[in-house]
């Protein structure tokens, strides 16, 4: 099935921004599992590769920035409010339909990759990564864990800096989520 929307890509990136800043309303009719599976079709490639599609270099960077930065608003709104603060890397939760979405949203999504390699991208990346550390949701501040540890080389000690952050200030969280946290420094997450 193909889900591509049949508009300019920087309509699309417009588009996308919009969606992501109002989830936590305009999505609150819909099950999560149809949150999911719209989520799944505008950030995973799997359908109509929206998230691809908006970091062509012919969109305008403002709105691919503006994109990315919404996704602040998503994990903010909408998954830290409708997913199961559990942790994917150890499985659980493994039956809802937003808990693949929230801890695979950096691995699955191409938008880390794009945001790597353009400095403003990048601060927007991890602006959102940093709003996601503080999420009282611990599925959230993992898919933040996430994103970080999957940072190349030469942007991985801004990453770090971020998790050192949450890990001097997270003296509550779950062991198992610092030792994730301790992972995703080295880049040995999965």
């Amino acid at each position: 099935m193909d889900w591509r929307f049949g508009v300019p890509a920087d309509e699309e990136a417009e588009l996308l921004a919009a969606t992501l800043l109002r989830s936590g309303v305009d999505l609150a009719p819909f099950s999560d599992g149809q949150v999911a599976i719209g989520l799944n079709a505008l950030l995973f490639p799997n359908y109509g590769d929206t998230a691809g599609r908006i970091m062509a270099v012919d969109v305008p960077i403002e709105r691919r920035i503006a994109a990315v930065a919404a996704i602040g608003r998503l994990y903010a709104d909408c998954l830290a409010q409708r997913a199961p603060p559990v942790l994917g890397h150890l499985s659980e939760g493994a039956g809802h339909p937003l808990s693949f979405v929230t801890y695979m949203l950096w691995d699955v999504s191409p938008i880390d990759w794009w945001a790597a390699k353009d400095d403003r991208l990048f601060a927007a990346y991890l602006g959102v990564l940093e709003m996601g550390l503080a999420s009282p949701n611990d599925a959230v501040v993992e898919s933040a864990l996430h994103g970080l540890g999957h940072l190349p080389g030469e942007r991985r000690p801004a990453g770090t800096r971020l998790i050192d952050d949450w890990l001097a200030g997270a003296g509550s969280a779950r062991l198992e989520l610092r030792a994730y946290a301790e992972r995703a420094r080295s880049g040995c997450i999965q």
